[in-house]
């Protein structure tokens, strides 16, 4: 039967929404502050081993020979792994584009620092640790590739011998008449930017616990898993096993933000749990192994930029020229966040034309993996950028410059030239409200009175799209297949009108659980105590994918709607029998199934569901008894790539203003925020409470991206950060509590109008402060395009000024 799955509030079977919409209190939360939540170091199976690894200290280096001998008869040593074992019984991880992968352990050489060489099971985590000092390997150092440049030079080392290569793509998309805008153009504002690699640095590192059954050849793993379906999968390719032989058992997680990884270290795991006769092992990586080598480390990139600009602000092109280190492959699909800008290329403006020239690199450091955001950050800080740059080149207000520019709300839906749809929005509404909210004027009069004397303040006032409810559509330009996205869940009622919403995803922290019962109880008429929200195993979940990619709200909001109204037409035949009644005369309202034609007459859900469950002599024919339905959502009209990359990819396009006043430090560079006012518009709001936190917890994170944090390497590509005195994470004293407010433009085509918000403020944070910063340097004549924008950095810039004076 066709399901149609409500697109706003008030088409719900109620009256008014009790619960959606609302901050109610998570349902999440009650287990998290009583500590009764099993992270998975918290743990322990019977007759459980640890793992320790030993990792390179090279990077780029042939092994010449391996000895652990002496560590496989220390104390409590069970099994030892080397690269000749995994050469042996794995294959080399797939990648997008295909054939850039490693093995999870390095076999015949080693491509960065960190990588994992020998990996030892022991009865402790101590034990492995000093069986790990008994293995003797003898390297070959080899030249290392430090940055793109030298990766593409003629002659240079290569990496992956059997490539030829350190280019894994180079393309170029051009769309509209790209050359003609340019040529036409009154002005072409240009510039050169450099991100520096950052990344996701959550509470708790990745840490499993696996265990191959010999008996029947299958393998269980447990975990802080961020995506336990494709993870599943993974393994099954990685392994050799089928994928109906692999059981992914997700556990809480003290934070994800996309940087837990996980491959190497579970397949790692598991094949010493083979080794060791199918016992348990536990792998949790350590702070200083993240930090070198763990899942964490994004977005290592060089942009040539330009714009170009009518006399009167009209921007009617926009130019990229991307070369993105990639680290050594493409294991962690880092390459995806070279694709993902595509979705929302030209950000809130109407601009004509667009090119994009990728290219994506391999060199020695570690490779990258995913980040919150996935990418459009550091473009939008070069859209962004541009943007202030040519405000002050024209002497036009950037406020008023980005009014200009923007899509009108009469033109939604809207195309981008790069092919993504956006579905609605009203952006000079979100510009108004957020300029009224942080007093526009007055921070403009605060800054001319601080420039008087002689203090460095700057104001930005930076716009982005957020693209939400990602599909693999986006990604096609790395090389990745497919169109569609599943997120399914169950909807079972018992026969006391309890319900329970089974779904294939783990608790992150995101309030998704929440959102899950607060549909539930709005759609069936009961209290959200009544509604349990349970994850189950990858093995018997629905196709699903989970957190990433700003979809999961929306997403587990459509699965579960669509269950439910499943579940309420086989309710309502059930009624309608017992009541003897035409089918279409019974309908659910306010968590009652009542005759349409006599509203008296109604019954419960507990009672349908009860005599569903224990009278099934009295069941019309053709219905189980079985009070629950299944259902698996995915993003509507989605559609495969043309040439040029375009395709309607994300469904949804949330957006936001932000506002920053700060000052620079002349003596120390230290850029202190005095003031953030953030106005947005993600569509109905299905819990406030949630898309607050998200806000607040991307701004602390786009904080960290523009002012402190930095991977480090030096020119032999060793790393020069493995504790977090190295690498500088903002702590609350330097995250200011924003100011907020919101404009609502209900999606028309996502469940119940809401869009995608999950990676919140993280798109917008870096290039607000960035520009600030750059507005504060205004009358000096210089300009910072370099994040982290460090005060080291600052004061560099500064120091040069006062020199030149």
């Amino acid at each position: 039967m066709a399901i149609e799955i409500p697109t706003l509030p008030e088409q719900m079977p109620n009256d008014a929404p009790r619960y959606l919409g609302k901050a109610v209190n998570r349902v999440e939360d009650p287990a998290l502050v009583s500590g009764t939540v099993q992270f998975i170091d918290n743990l322990s199976l019977p007759g459980m081993l640890h793992c320790a690894i030993l990792r390179s200290p090279h990077p780029h280096a042939r092994i010449l020979s391996i000895n652990v001998d002496a560590a496989r008869a220390a104390e409590g040593v069970a099994a030892v792994l080397t690269g000749e074992d995994v050469r042996r019984w794995t294959n080399p991880c797939f990648t997008a584009p295909e054939g850039w992968g490693n093995y999870c352990m390095a076999v015949d050489k080693v491509r960065f620092v960190g990588e994992p060489v020998v990996a030892i099971a022991a009865s402790s985590r101590y034990l492995a640790e000093d069986a790990l000092e008994l293995v003797e390997i003898e390297y070959e150092p080899l030249a290392p590739v430090a940055n793109p440049e030298q990766a593409m030079a003629p002659g240079a080392p290569v990496i992956f011998e059997e490539r030829g290569t350190n280019v894994m793509l180079s393309r170029t998309y051009t769309w509209g008449e790209l050359d003609r805008v340019f040529a036409e153009a009154d002005r072409v504002v240009s510039r050169r930017f450099r991100w520096n690699r950052v990344g996701a640095n959550p509470t708790e590192t990745f840490g499993c616990i696996c265990q191959w059954d010999l008996a029947d050849n299958s393998l269980t793993c447990h975990g802080s898993y961020q995506t336990p379906r494709f993870m599943a999968i993974g393994r099954a390719a990685s392994l050799n096993l089928p994928a109906n032989r692999i059981r992914i058992v997700t556990h809480p997680q003290g934070g994800g933000f996309g940087g837990k990884g996980g491959p190497r270290g579970t397949d790692i795991a598991a094949l010493l749990s083979r080794k060791a006769q199918g016992r348990p092992v536990k792998y949790i990586e350590d702070r200083m192994e993240y930090l070198l080598a763990g899942g964490g480390q994004s977005w290592d990139r060089y942009y040539d930029a330009a714009l170009a600009v009518k006399a009167d602000g009209s921007v009617t092109g926009f130019r990229v020229r991307l070369v993105d280190d990639q680290g050594a492959g493409a294991e962690g699909y880092g390459t995806i966040s070279a694709a993902k800008p595509l979705a929302a290329f030209t950000g809130n403006y109407r601009i004509e034309a667009a090119g994009y020239d990728l290219t994506l690199v391999a060199t020695n450091r570690a490779p990258t993996y995913p980040y919150r955001g996935y990418g459009p950050p550091p473009h939008n800080l070069v859209l962004e950028s541009l943007m202030d740059c040519t405000a002050r080149e024209l002497g036009i207000d950037p406020a008023e410059l980005r009014r200009r520019n923007y899509i009108r709300p009469e033109q939604f839906p809207y195309t981008v030239p790069s092919g993504n749809e956006y579905d609605s929005g009203n952006y000079e509404a979100v510009l108004d409200r957020v300029l009224e909210l942080a007093d526009y004027k007055a921070l403009r009069a605060r800054q001319a009175e601080a420039r008087a004397q002689g203090r460095l303040v700057g104001i930005g006032v930076v716009n982005t799209v957020e693209p939400g409810v990602f599909d693999w559509n986006a990604y096609a330009t790395v090389g990745v297949p497919g169109v569609g996205v599943p997120e399914g869940v169950k909807v079972a009622v018992d026969l006391f009108g309890n319900v329970t919403v089974a779904v294939g995803f783990n608790l992150q922290g995101q309030g998704q659980f929440t959102v899950a019962a607060q549909v539930a109880a709005d759609y069936f008429g009961i209290d959200m105590a009544q509604v349990r929200i349970a994850n189950t195993p990858s093995d018997v979940a629905l196709p699903h994918f989970g957190q990433g990619g700003s979809r999961l709200g929306v997403a587990v909001t459509g699965a579960t709607l669509g269950a439910c109204e499943k579940l309420r037409a086989t309710l309502c035949k059930v009624a309608a029998h017992v009541m003897q009644a035409p089918e279409d005369a019974v309908a659910l309202r306010n968590g009652r199934l009542h005759r349409i034609d006599a509203p008296g007459h109604s019954m419960s859900l507990a009672e349908i569901a009860g005599l569903m469950l224990s009278r099934t002599d009295l069941l019309p024919a053709g219905v189980e008894p079985c009070p629950e339905a299944t259902y698996v959502w995915a993003s509507p009209n989605r559609n495969a790539p043309d040439d040029q990359g375009r395709c309607r990819s994300y469904l949804t396009a949330a957006n936001a203003t932000h506002i920053a006043l700060i000052e620079i430090d002349r003596e120390t560079g230290r850029t202190h925020i005095l003031d953030y006012a953030i106005v947005d518009d993600c569509g109905t709001r299905l819990n406030p409470a949630n898309v607050e936190g998200q806000l607040q917890g991307g701004v602390a994170q786009g904080v960290g991206a523009a002012l402190y944090e930095e991977y480090v390497y030096d020119a032999d590509c060793q790393p020069l950060v493995s504790t977090f005195v190295d690498y500088l994470i903002p702590t609350i004293h330097e995250v200011p509590m924003t100011r907020k407010d919101h404009v609502v433009t209900p999606s028309p085509v996502a469940p119940l109008g809401a869009k995608g918000c999950g990676e919140g403020a993280i798109h917008t944070t870096p290039a607000t402060i960035l520009c600030a910063i750059n507005d504060a340097l205004a009358p000096l004549g210089k300009e910072l395009l370099e994040t982290p924008a460090s005060p080291h950095r600052l004061w560099k810039l500064l120091r040069e000024h006062d020199t030149a004076a």
